[in-house]
C-alpha cells in the first residue's frame, strides 16, 4: 500500500484549482435550454395599455426554457436572474407548438401587469391594462398538429410578472409553457 502525502506544491494546486474553477463559475453566465426567444423593448414613456402606441428606446433578446418569469415579484427566470428592464417595456413572444392529442385547451396567463394572447391569429384572451399578478384562463379547441402562439405583455410599473401553464380540459393538469407534455410539445 502506497503511502500518499501532501506536499506544499500539491496544496497549493489544490487551492489554485478550487480558485479558478469559482472564479469560472462566476463569470459564466447561467444558461438553460432555448425554447423561447423573447423580445424585449423599453418604452421612452410610461405604459398603461398593452395596445398603446410604442415608442421604443432600447431592444434586447433572450432565449429561455419555460415561461415562468414571475420569481420575486419581478420579471425575472428563476436561474437566469432578472431579464427586463426596471420597468415600461414590452416582451413579444411568438412560438411555434406541437399539438399530439385533439380537444379543447385551457392556457392560464398570470400576469403583472398586461398581455394579449393569440394562436394561429386568433386573440384568446386579453387583459389590457395594469393589474398585480393575476391568473386568467383562455380556452380554445386545437387539433392535432403544429400551430404558432404569440403572446404580447407589458410592465408599467411596480412588480412585475408573466407565467403561462396550459391543460388539456378533460385532464385539467397544468403543464408550466416549456415543459412537453403527452399533450403538446414545444
Amino acid at each position: 500500500m502506497s503511502n500518499f502525502t501532501i506536499n506544499k506544491n500539491t496544496a497549493f494546486s489544490m487551492v489554485m484549482a478550487i480558485c479558478i474553477y469559482a472564479i469560472l463559475d462566476r463569470i459564466i453566465p447561467p444558461s438553460v435550454k432555448p425554447v423561447f426567444n423573447l423580445v424585449i423593448s423599453k418604452n421612452a414613456t410610461g405604459i398603461t395599455d398593452i395596445r398603446q402606441q410604442r415608442d421604443i428606446q432600447l431592444v434586447k433578446k433572450i432565449s429561455i426554457d419555460r415561461i415562468d418569469l414571475a420569481d420575486k415579484s419581478r420579471f425575472r427566470h428563476a436561474k437566469i436572474g432578472d431579464i427586463g428592464f426596471g420597468n415600461d417595456f414590452f416582451v413579444d413572444i411568438t412560438s411555434p407548438f406541437t399539438v399530439k392529442q385533439a380537444g379543447e385547451y385551457i392556457f392560464y396567463l398570470g400576469s403583472d401587469d398586461g398581455f394579449i394572447f393569440t394562436i394561429d391569429g386568433k386573440e384568446l384572451c386579453s387583459w389590457a391594462n395594469d393589474r398585480p399578478i393575476s391568473k386568467t384562463p383562455c380556452k380554445m379547441n386545437l387539433n392535432i398538429g403544429e400551430h404558432t402562439f404569440v403572446l404580447n405583455y407589458f410592465q408599467g410599473y411596480g412588480n412585475a410578472g408573466l407565467i403561462m401553464s396550459y391543460a388539456y380540459a378533460k385532464d385539467g393538469e397544468q403543464y408550466i409553457a416549456g415543459v412537453n407534455s403527452k399533450y403538446i410539445e414545444f
